[in-house]
């Protein structure tokens, strides 16, 4: 594929002027407004040299658009690289002044624990009231979120009953990973998935071969070999005690590390990918923990993560910073990793679209619920739809009707897996569980055919999915109950989906809907609904579309790099009307992309 690199260009460095403001009376400042999940209170009630975290999201952020024309690339090695480049130096310049700030508080005892992500141009720290109301008067700064310490814990998961020892755990036979092993000869070799997660018991005989080796790094010798900003991360990184002990002391982690890849040495076959390599992330288990897991993420990315997956996500009712955890996972997909989390064990607590959790709840994540092995829905699986309106700078999918989440399904319910005392197994119940049986199928599916991306993988996990519930896709189990072996059967084709992308539609003013993968020298009907999705068969292309009463907005052919471009006016007059947008060649449909005329 010819790559247009001009689209991903990034300008020079940004000019930054340096800045300290003098102190101000708390609440009566310009920065006010940009203390986020009342900030300013805890700030007025804190005592003057009181560390008080946060996380300060810069102003400058890399375009959205940008971002998806990167992901829709579909050459992994190039995306990645891509995405680093685009990144990287946006956050280096602009949040040049700023760390030099920080470090001058630091130095005066009034600032510690700085810790800057490229992922999302964002900074963390804990900082007294009167520097975080100056850092929040900048210019530079969008705003300043508060990282309530808490004190909960972020992973539900519910205790099951220890049963006699079976061969095959019943969510690895019936998702049919012993076939892909057997049949197809894939065990996930040679892939990497990153577990976020409360660490793992890296001795366990049913994981110790399955554990990653940093290929750059030289053991316990203290030195930052690779030159990635960690000493002696041979398996990961503690990102909750910022060191290289990967332990797990809780149990979560290990169980969900088992179940991506356990190998069943002490007598049960846990894993999907017995032979997976497995990156050890562990995050800060608390509400008050979100950066730890951007962190991770970002460790994945910049490490050679092929996958990412954690048990794990925020209510709403947290407070979570949405936007931010958006970018973060969409900037992470963009550069080729597979992402996938958890969608929450709050059931339908919280409709109508508040039962899902962050980040499961963005719009592209592989958002997974929980059935048991007989099919059947787990009672605590999150439902949606979820929503993005009054979220800027997203404002998207508006309730009603929402997006569709979970986006697949699998068991959850009494699995048996690994356990931290590092010899024996435990049974869990959860989304938390649910989770892993996904990301060891992508493990297999990466195996078969190293070429997919996330969307890619989001997709033919869908169409390949055993559909269970309402007849197609629903709020109880997405498209299904995840199949690893028709799964697997369909990565093995090699012909990834083709990827829909639009710019913002105004009304009067000339729109463009984009192609990536179509098939070069076919043509690509480009189509509309304004009555929302669901399930059309279109007889000329022997597909089914995902939109109701569909519209045809105009036909193209795909060049030879498999890119079509509709450059189309809007309609003038159609301020607020909802869009749902997709395109579909001969047996071959998009992604559907959902808006609002402007």
């Amino acid at each position: 594929m010819h790559v247009r690199q001009n689209r991903m260009a990034i300008g020079a460095a940004l000019a930054l002027s340096a800045m300290c403001l003098a102190p101000k009376v708390l609440g009566q400042d310009a920065g006010s407004a940009k203390l986020r999940d009342n900030l300013a209170e805890v700030l007025r009630q804190s005592q003057p040299d009181a560390l008080v975290p946060v996380t300060i999201v810069m102003r400058d952020q890399a375009s959205r658009e940008e971002v998806a024309r990167i992901a829709a690339i579909g050459n992994k090695a190039f995306q990645r690289q891509a995405i680093e480049d685009l990144l990287k130096p946006l956050a280096a310049a602009s949040q040049a002044d700023l760390l030099a700030r920080l470090h001058q508080a630091s130095t005066a005892g009034q600032a510690d624990n700085i810790r800057p992500l490229w992922i999302h141009n964002v900074i963390g720290v804990r900082a007294t009231p009167n520097v975080v109301a100056q850092i929040a008067q900048r210019a530079d700064v969008d705003y300043v979120h508060y990282d309530r310490p808490m004190g909960v814990e972020v992973l539900p998961f519910k205790p099951g009953e220890d049963g006699a020892i079976a061969e095959i755990e019943c969510g690895v036979d019936l998702m049919g990973a012993p076939r892909v092993w057997s049949e197809l000869g894939f065990t996930g070799r040679g892939v990497v998935v990153g577990i976020i997660d409360t660490g793992a018991c890296i001795t366990h005989p049913d994981l110790v071969n399955q554990i990653w080796d940093n290929p750059g790094e030289i053991p316990n010798n203290s030195i930052d070999d690779d030159n990635n900003g960690f000493i002696d991360d041979v398996h990961g990184w503690n990102f909750e005690s910022n060191n290289n002990n990967v332990g797990d002391t809780f149990g979560h982690g290990t169980h969900t590390t088992g179940t991506v890849a356990g190998d069943g040495t002490n007598g049960t076959q846990t894993g999907m990918a017995p032979d997976a390599e497995m990156m050890i992330l562990k995050f800060y288990n608390s509400f008050s923990g979100e950066q730890s897991v951007w962190d991770s993420i970002q460790y994945g990315v910049d490490n050679g993560a092929d996958v990412l997956t954690a048990s794990l996500g925020w209510p709403h009712s947290t407070a979570p910073d949405r936007p931010t955890w958006r970018s973060v996972c969409e900037n992470a997909m963009a550069a080729g990793v597979v992402v996938v989390f958890a969608a929450g064990n709050e059931g339908n607590c919280c409709p109508p679209v508040d039962s899902v959790r962050t980040p499961g709840d963005v719009p592209d994540m592989i958002t997974v619920g929980a059935t048991d092995c007989n099919d059947a829905l787990a009672s605590f699986s999150s439902q949606g739809p979820i929503s993005w309106t009054g979220i800027p700078p997203y404002n998207d999918w508006p309730y009603p009707p929402g997006k569709i989440k979970p986006t697949i399904s699998a068991p959850g319910v009494n699995t048996k897996s690994t356990s931290s005392n590092c010899t024996g197994y435990t049974n869990l119940s959860g989304t938390s569980m649910a989770t892993p049986h996904v990301a060891g199928t992508i493990a297999l599916m990466l195996e078969a055919n190293p070429s997919l991306d996330h969307y890619a993988i989001k997709d033919l996990l869908e169409a390949t999915a055993v559909d269970l519930g309402s007849p197609g896709k629903d709020n109880q189990f997405g498209s299904g109950r995840v199949n690893a072996y028709e799964a697997v059967l369909g990565a093995m084709s090699g012909e990834p989906p083709i990827r829909l992308q639009t710019s913002r539609f105004v009304a009067g003013v000339n729109a463009d809907a984009e192609v990536f993968r179509a098939t070069p020298g076919e043509i690509v009907v480009f189509i509309y609904s304004v009555r929302g999705t669901g399930s059309t068969y279109v007889p000329q292309l022997d597909v089914t579309i995902d939109l109701a009463s569909p519209r045809q907005a105009g036909i193209r052919t795909a060049d030879q790099d498999g890119y079509a471009l509709l450059r189309k006016r809007v309609p003038p007059n159609t301020q607020g009307v909802h869009v749902w947008m997709q395109a579909a060649q001969y047996q071959r449909t998009s992604n559907v992309v959902d808006l609002v005329i402007e």
